[in-house]
């Protein structure tokens, strides 16, 4: 297997010599590796007559040892399809970026099921599986409008049966079922229509709430209608307004809460009892009571220092790609975490939550003025005494900022806020305070794993002046008696292994790509799902993961 193509360990001397490459203070020392750690073989994958837009998300039905992957391309809209995992074996794929060792399954369209006079599907979402019932979130058209959760019993050969649909909040995003499947819980994102002409003034005809629908499961038969909730009581003047903590973000000047926020992805812990579910662009975490059903407290993710050595970030495109980046500290510069995919799990009984620090903003659909360049703003000289030099391109010239914070009373900035942590995050699900960060870390390996080759490609260097190599999705699973973190970087096309068993210092395990040129093998990793070894085909836990911009699936195995 070629090397760019094989699973990699790094190794804490060459983590060293990364170090140095990269400078910066307490970056000194490399990572803590894992003592004995289990290793990731991709021993499947299929890619089979697949696009962009396939297998964005994935999920594992145990019954059929079958793999559930969304299906949204320009040929084949609002569906999913099946993929065999029964022939999988644990031999190491001798093609990795050219093989397709899993058996296609059949394709089911969901809108024809879901269509009628009063719906129109407007493209699928996410899927979650517990038992044999699989449950597949709808978007309408347009978009503002309520969707729905499709639901599908599943029999043993992994055959897909219509049930209901049930309706919830306009976008629903991402969804999970809890630990027993009495419940599905729902992010309903309530995002603004695109074809908005959107100028940073809230439009509350075009923009709808963000909710979080909890839909009740009885014997595996959902209910006719699920119990949604919304944010209003934290509104200025609503009864819960006191509340809202002051670090919590409202991207819209003069929005309502309840509008701007836009619930992202959910998790929900061991016992069942409570989901977090991230509120990406408002920088904040809601917690939700699942047996009282309601919004118990708002957890805001604060901002990242990135004038702190720890936190050194690469934030320019126009630099030299045949060598890592370097990675610098800049002060009154801040990243807001923003984040995307979230995971729980416990450690001595104590509650956690991981997230993925994505970043976002409303740029991406929309035409608006939320997010400018350092080059375009005027900086405050008390606080940047070197702005014409941090206006440099080889600086934070380039570096894409939220407009709407940061301002003085002369419209000059005294503090810059880029998007996202670059990182990912670990809080005490109990108090809400954060216990670690990895800092510049996931960069920093990154920039030293790639090659030169790949350091240069678009979907790399091109994005260091937005959100670098963009953490996106994370999901944790138990091997032996330890909790593992894989954390997927979207614009590295990678996924890195960290060993959680303390919480507050995980160990990094692994780094697991699989393309050689950022063209061909897997690109960009989206949705994650983790089986244990007990439920496995090969009697060794699996990592799953679908790939939004090639849209494969590749399969891990745990050794």
């Amino acid at each position: 297997m070629p090397a760019l193509n094989t699973t990699r360990t790094l190794l804490a001397t060459a983590l060293l010599a990364t170090v140095a490459a990269c400078g910066g203070g307490n970056d000194s020392a490399p990572p803590p590796q894992a003592d004995v750690a289990p290793k990731a073989t991709l021993v499947g994958r299929f890619a089979h007559n697949v696009s962009a837009g396939s297998a964005e998300i994935v999920a594992h039905h145990l019954r059929s040892q079958s793999v559930f992957i969304t299906v949204d391309t320009a040929s084949t809209p609002n569906a999913f399809q099946r993929v065999s995992l029964r022939n999988l074996g644990s031999t190491a794929l001798s093609s990795p970026t050219s093989a397709s060792n899993l058996e296609s399954g059949a394709i089911t369209s969901v809108a024809s099921h879901v269509n009628d006079s009063g719906f129109t599907a407007g493209g699928v979402q996410t899927l979650a599986i517990s038992g044999d019932l699989l449950a597949i979130a709808v978007r309408a058209t347009p978009k503002t409008d309520p969707g729905v959760v499709a639901f599908y019993r599943l029999d043993a050969q992994g055959n897909a049966t219509y049930l209901s649909k049930v309706t919830v909040g306009s976008l629903p995003d991402g969804m999970a079922f809890s630990p027993d499947g009495g419940q599905l819980v729902v992010a309903n994102e309530g995002e603004i229509d695109g074809n908005e002409n959107f100028v940073l003034a809230p439009d509350k005809s075009n923009d709808p709430l963000g909710t979080i629908s909890i839909i009740a499961i009885n014997n595996g038969t959902p209910a006719a209608n699920a119990t949604t909730l919304d944010f209003t009581a934290f509104d200025s003047g609503g009864s819960r307004a006191s509340e809202l903590p002051n670090d919590v973000r409202i991207g819209i000047a003069g929005n309502d809460f309840s509008r701007d926020a836009e619930p992202e992805y959910v998790s929900i812990n061991e016992d069942g009892k409570t989901a977090y579910v991230t509120l990406q662009e408002n920088n904040a975490v809601a917690v939700v009571n699942l047996e009282t059903k309601r919004i118990d407290r708002l957890i805001a993710m604060g901002y990242k220092d990135h004038g702190l050595p720890a936190n050194a970030l690469a934030p320019s495109d126009r630099v030299a790609a045949d060598a890592p980046f370097a990675l610098k500290s800049y002060a009154n510069l801040y990243g807001i975490y923003m984040p995307d995919a979230i995971a729980s799990f416990s450690v001595n009984g104590t509650p956690y939550f991981i997230t993925a620090n994505e970043g976002d903003d409303r740029d991406d659909f929309l035409a608006t003025a939320e997010t400018g360049r350092v080059s375009s703003l005027s900086l405050d000289p008390t606080a940047f005494p070197n702005a014409s030099a941090l206006r440099a391109n080889t600086e934070l010239g380039r570096l894409t900022v939220i407009r709407t914070m940061g301002r003085n009373s002369n419209n000059q900035y005294e503090k810059l806020y880029a998007l996202g942590g670059r990182s990912f995050s670990i809080y005490n699900a109990s108090t809400g305070q954060q216990v670690y960060d990895s800092g510049s870390e996931l960069e920093r390996i990154a920039y030293s794993t790639l090659p030169a080759s790949l350091l240069g490609a678009a979907q790399v260097l091109g994005r260091l002046d937005n959100k670098g190599p963009e953490p996106e999705s994370v999901v944790v699973g138990t091997i032996g008696n330890k909790p593992y973190a894989f954390v997927a970087l979207e614009r590295s096309s990678a996924i890195l292994m960290y060993d959680l068993s303390k919480p507050a210092a995980p160990v990094f395990v692994q780094w697991l790509q699989n393309t050689s040129t950022l063209d061909d093998g897997d690109i960009s990793p989206e949705g994650l799902a983790f089986v244990p070894a007990a439920q496995s085909p090969t009697g060794k836990p699996l990592l799953l993961a679908g790939h939004e911009v090639s849209g494969t699936l590749a399969v891990w195995e745990m050794q």
